[in-house]
């Protein structure tokens, strides 16, 4: 009995709606496909099936520079990479579902699939030599470099505040600015941080802007407020 031959680009395109349904399930946004990135996924995994290595590094280059040789302009680049086999082949879905469920039960590759700070991906499946059914699949994330977000915040108040973006936050003390740059595309959160005699108290919630300046000053009650200008025009 011949084994069985799947349709690549068709495992490919699967193995693209089963991330988007399993990052839908925890209200993440779809994934584009970007015409690069599946240049650059078709041509690694090719190249890791003809020559048997089976490595993120396997062409001597790193996942972000493969995006870079096909023209992809990145912010940020993550890779999964699934090798299966058997000897009865695997029809397409099959195919398309061990490899996501081998990627969803590893906890890195679980969470390249779930990363909040990509937006686009390109899948490449290829065949190795041999008799045996050998399928390389590959899966490029990336965010464009068009996507990342730059800002800065000055804190000439009298006191600390905080800042939350992308889930995390940070203290900030009086006198002190920081640059914040991120792939992520995400809400900014600036506080008063609270005490024994009073709760912590949100001063601003706004989406992050590229190239702004957010600067807390004293207000008349001695509350810091919020004054937001561009940072190429700012002193």
């Amino acid at each position: 009995m011949a084994a069985l031959a799947p349709d690549l680009p068709q495992v490919e395109q699967h193995i693209v709606e089963m991330t988007n349904q399993v990052r839908q399930e925890q209200k993440l946004p779809a994934l584009k496909v970007n015409a690069m990135l599946t240049k650059a996924a078709r041509a690694f995994a090719q190249k890791v099936a003809n020559s048997g290595r089976f490595s993120h590094t396997a062409d001597g280059r790193t996942p972000a520079q493969r995006a870079e040789s096909v023209g992809y302009k990145h912010c940020e680049i993550a890779e999964n990479l699934a090798m299966d086999e058997d000897s009865r082949g695997f029809d397409t879905g099959a195919l398309a579902l061990q490899a996501i469920a081998g990627w969803m039960n590893s906890p890195p590759h679980r969470a390249n699939i779930m990363r909040a700070s990509v937006s686009e991906v390109g899948v490449g499946v290829a065949r190795a030599p041999g008799a045996k059914p050998k399928f390389i699949s590959v899966e490029l994330f990336g965010q464009p470099a068009s996507h990342a977000v730059t800002f800065k915040i000055k804190n000439v108040a009298t006191i600390e505040v905080t800042y939350s973006y992308g889930g995390k936050a940070y203290d900030l003390k009086p006198g002190r600015s920081v640059v914040h740059s991120s792939c992520l595309q995400d809400q900014l959160i600036i506080s008063m941080p609270g005490n024994l005699l009073s709760p912590a108290r949100e001063i601003a919630r706004l989406k992050a802007g590229n190239d702004k300046l957010y600067t807390l000053t004293s207000g008349a009650s001695g509350s810091p407020t919020l004054e937001i200008t561009t940072r190429s025009t700012s002193p």
